[in-house]
């Protein structure tokens, strides 16, 4: 059975015959990287969506469980989030109106707010947790301890060298 990669696969084939200078195996492992990330997000939304949330709402609801007493400032929650803080207010009112946090004054600055987590937002966690990590556990399963490791380390390579290449501007650098 051919992958869902195999037509890219093809193509970087037919290219390369055709260019003697075509960095193949480059290009290959760059479009498996971006094929993969792309099945496991459709791979991911599709169970959050069966467990009717959204990545964002998600991972907004477990950075609040991470926290100490389960609770962060709106501006925390943004950072975290890695979104604008226009957008961290917009997750922040559909979480409550869930039900799953509360916005709460700061016991020590009226003037500063808190979203905590509510019994209801733990509910859904413990919920909804562990048919995600039964998922997670059938896919990475075709793969042995020292081979997830193994691209683990690579990976973690591979994304030092990405934030070594932004740092430097040596992206930008090779287009000139």
């Amino acid at each position: 059975m051919d992958s869902s990669f195999t037509p890219i696969e093809q193509m970087l084939k037919f290219r390369a015959s055709r260019h003697a200078d075509f960095p193949y195996q480059e290009i290959l492992l760059t479009r498996l990287c971006m094929h993969m990330q792309g099945k496991l997000l459709d791979n991911r939304n599709k169970m959050l969506k069966a467990q009717g949330i959204n990545e964002t709402l998600f991972m907004a609801l477990i950075t609040l469980e991470s926290q100490e007493n389960h609770s962060i400032q709106p501006s925390e929650l943004s950072c975290a989030l890695g979104s604008s803080r226009t957008n961290a207010t917009r997750i922040a009112d559909e979480l409550e109106k869930r039900g799953w946090i509360e916005r709460r004054e700061s016991d020590n600055d009226r003037r500063c707010l808190h979203l905590q987590l509510t019994d209801k937002g733990h509910a859904f966690l413990r919920e909804v947790l562990p048919p995600q990590h039964n998922c997670l556990h059938q896919l990475w399963s075709s793969l042995s301890t020292t081979e997830k490791e193994q691209l683990e380390h690579i990976t973690r390579k591979l994304l030092t060298r990405l934030d070594q290449m932004d740092q430097d501007g040596a992206i930008l650098e090779a287009l000139s």
